[in-house]
């Protein structure tokens, strides 16, 4: 939404141009991004204080004002306008480029897309609708962006032939489904709020249409835009006008900036959906741990069976980038059951500009769809993986003739729960040597009592499920690491959670032992949800790289201390980048035109006056000597005319430039103040693990190696408090001074009930 700062400055510009003009022309003299501009214009046509010409790049006029006739405009005598002069004389006001929008400020916008949807809307059956959307626009404006492009090379009647777009680029999107086409139409086939719906469900089928198979039920599975009971219409028309407000092209969003700020809006649903958003988002923080932990390399395949929006495996391929690797030589593969979420992964992979991936929809227990040429489970070399917890209707009724699979030979999960079914099927889905980390509720570590004997408990009682399923699991070596987290990290879900670290092929030095961390400790409280930092995650992988040895940690802390550091300078450094990207250039023009307007103003003229200039664009026609009397005094007038016209024109870019100059400069303090926390946490993280690791006992609190015999003595039980000392000392409080602060409190409430007495008017 424009601030009224903006509204006035449109309409004092428009104004200074005669109340009529062309959008370009009055864009330059504002020196405002596309975004900036529509979104300004708009506000105003709402308003009825403007009115347009069909697309951007016609005409603007106040309500009231015409366009004035060609004639009268050619015989007004001027002076050659800033644009047109070459030489030594002011820079021109066109001259300034339109600047690019930051990641921050598209993640900004997309957040403000979602908050349309505040109130009454559920964010979770809501999302769909803002994803397609979103999508929409973002292909339509690449593909009239690639038209372009494509036209230089070819010329404009190949460039807009179907079957040469079709060969040349990697979508099409039908002349009449483009997105202006679609939200606003064109002649006597205006679109109006109530064909809007109908108007995009056309469009959308005839996208997929036209790029089948490849876009088949991504933008209109289980979507429908004229169910105003889902999606009510006046949401509908503020979101596309919301988005009709931006250029999504490539010049003005690159693909991995659009593809960042799709997962931030992602973020952003999961962070309002409640309870259901655990189950399509995994924090990033959590991901990024998971993907260093798991160590995907080239060549490696890679799958997650539950994989919501796709952000673990993005991740994966984000860890082959942060370690100098190749991630498109990384083969991705996903199932998802929920077909809208299906959709989301599909859309954000796109966007990503991924191809080497391989999604499919359905219920990964039920129906796994990665199998071999013989009807086997398919197996990988990595396994990421955040299921729904403790899932109710897993399937168990469905194998009535057993799992086709021979998933379960350590045992038949609850019928009721399926976290070792999960844990059964990705232990069958790993290569012989496949590694994986699972997103997992506690109860898997604890749940499930062994067999007990009358003389035990009283009673005979076989061993339960997952008791039976775990102790085969340990006994077999599969289970290498297990991590306590913090609480409250998930969103919409706040059961204890932990991460379960799979390896087939453990170093023989570790076969009989499991690491166990508890890193619950360390976290950034947040609402709504409670985050991991850097620092905390530093805690977290060195005693895993360490495996637990205390030496081996001291020795390693230097390096891994050093890693996170150098990505915290390597983010501050990109992210500085992208601010100088967008506005250097733009806010370089500001003493350019500070100079110019010095020119342009009375006092420039008398400066001019005193030292002639013929060069100059505007007062120069005045130096001609064969000018008489009387046609100087007409072209002064005009000159000066003129110049306050361009004058006031120069005015409202500096005030524009001014703001975005302190914009900058406020963007800047806020990279290096967060980059600056940032490193002073993970400098105090290493100093806290090197005091820790010098001391065993003090490692034990965070951290420990448990032993084949130890686990056996706690009957398989992986309950971390068994083995990690989790016990949280009392504050010791000298005597002395205990009695301290007691006798200084009972001077204070003696004071506070004499004070009080005064006030009543009564004796103490």
């Amino acid at each position: 939404m424009a601030d009224q700062e903006q509204l006035d400055d449109f309409i004092e510009a428009l104004e200074g141009l005669g109340g009529y003009t062309k959008n370009p022309e009055l864009q330059t003299a504002l020196g405002w991004p596309d975004e900036d501009y529509e979104a300004v214009k708009a506000q105003l046509v709402a308003r009825r204080i403007v009115v347009r010409g069909k697309g951007r790049s016609d005409s603007v006029a106040m309500v009231g004002a015409e366009a004035p006739p060609k004639a009268a405009t050619a015989s007004k005598p001027r002076a050659k306008t800033m644009s047109s002069t070459k030489g030594s004389g002011p820079a021109s006001a066109a001259s300034i480029p339109l600047r690019r929008m930051t990641q921050a400020e598209l993640d900004a916008f997309l957040e403000n897309a979602a908050d349309i949807l505040r109130g009454n809307v559920d964010h979770s059956e809501f999302r769909g609708y803002v994803f397609a959307l979103l999508f929409f626009k973002r292909i339509s404006d690449i593909f009239e962006e690639s038209v372009r492009n494509l036209a230089k090379t070819l010329g404009d009647e190949l460039a807009n032939d179907p079957a040469m777009q079709k060969k040349s680029l990697p979508f099409v999107v039908p002349a009449d489904s483009l997105w202006e086409e679609v939200t606003l139409g064109s002649g006597e086939n205006k679109v109006t709020s109530l064909k809007l719906g109908q108007s995009l469900n056309d469009a959308m089928l005839a996208i997929e249409r036209a790029n089948a198979p490849k876009f088949d039920g991504i933008l209109t599975s289980k979507i429908d835009f004229n169910k105003t009971d889902e999606l009510p219409r006046d949401k509908l028309v503020k979101l596309v006008g919301h988005f009709a407000s931006r250029t999504f092209d490539r010049a003005h969003v690159p693909d991995d900036l659009f593809g960042d700020a799709y997962e931030y809006l992602i973020r952003t649903f999961a962070s309002k959906a409640g309870k259901s958003s655990g189950e399509f988002y995994t924090p990033k923080e959590v991901s990024y741990l998971m993907s260093e932990i798991i160590e995907p390399q080239e060549q490696h395949e890679v799958c997650d069976w539950s994989s919501g929006s796709a952000s673990l495996l993005l991740q994966c391929r984000e860890y082959l980038r942060r370690h100098k690797k190749d991630p498109n030589r990384l083969f991705l593969f996903a199932q998802e059951s929920n077909l809208a979420t299906y959709n989301i992964s599909r859309i954000n992979m796109i966007l990503h500009g991924i191809n080497s991936w391989q999604p499919k929809h359905g219920d990964s227990l039920r129906d796994p769809q990665h199998k071999t040429s013989d009807g086997k489970l398919q197996q990988f070399d990595r396994v990421v993986m955040n299921p729904p917890f403790s899932l109710k209707d897993w399937g168990s009724d469905t194998f009535t003739d057993g799992d086709p699979f021979d998933r379960f030979g350590y045992g038949w999960p609850p019928q009721d729960n399926g976290d070792y079914a999960w844990m059964q099927h990705i232990a069958k889905s790993l290569k012989p040597a496949g590694k994986a980390v699972v997103v997992m509720s506690q109860g898997i570590l604890f749940r499930g009592q062994p067999k007990l004997t009358e003389s035990e408990d009283g009673r005979n009682k076989k061993a339960d499920d997952e008791y039976l399923i775990r102790s085969g699991f340990l006994r077999d070596g599969l289970i290498e690491a297990v991590i306590v987290l913090p609480s409250g990290i998930f969103y919409g879900n706040n059961v204890p959670a932990c991460l379960a670290i799979l390896n087939k092929r453990k170093p023989a030095a570790r076969k009989d032992q499991v690491l166990m961390i508890w890193a619950s400790r360390h976290y950034q409280h947040a609402n709504p949800q409670c985050l991991l930092r850097r620092a905390d995650c530093l805690r977290i992988l060195l005693p895993w790289r360490a495996f637990g040895d205390t030496a081996k940690a001291l020795e390693i802390l230097p390096a891994e201390g050093q890693t996170i550091l150098d990505e915290i300078a390597d983010d501050r450094a990109q992210a500085l980048q992208e601010i100088g990207d967008a506005y250097d250039e733009v806010v370089a023009s500001l003493p350019i035109l500070r100079e110019e307007a010095d020119s342009l103003s009375p006092g420039g003229f008398k400066a001019w006056k005193a030292n002639t200039d013929a060069a100059h664009p505007v007062w120069g026609e005045l130096a001609n000597p064969e000018l008489d009397k009387a046609a100087l005094k007409l072209l002064t007038k005009a000159a000066k005319d003129d110049a306050k016209a361009r004058l006031k024109i120069a005015k409202a870019q500096i005030k524009t430039l001014e703001k975005l100059e302190k914009e900058r400069d406020e963007r800047i303090a806020e990279i290096n103040s967060r980059a600056d926390r940032e490193t002073a946490e993970v400098q105090e993280a290493i100093a806290d693990l090197q005091r820790i690791c010098a001391h065993p006992d003090k490692a034990r609190r965070y951290f420990v190696i448990a032993e084949k015999g130890e686990i056996e003595e706690n009957e398989f039980n992986l309950n971390l408090p068994r083995y990690v000392d989790t016990f949280e000392p009392e504050e010791e409080i000298p005597l002395d001074t205990a009695l301290h602060d007691f006798d200084a409190a009972k001077t204070a409430a003696e004071q506070a009930r004499r004070t009080l007495a005064q006030l009543l008017g009564r004796e103490f």
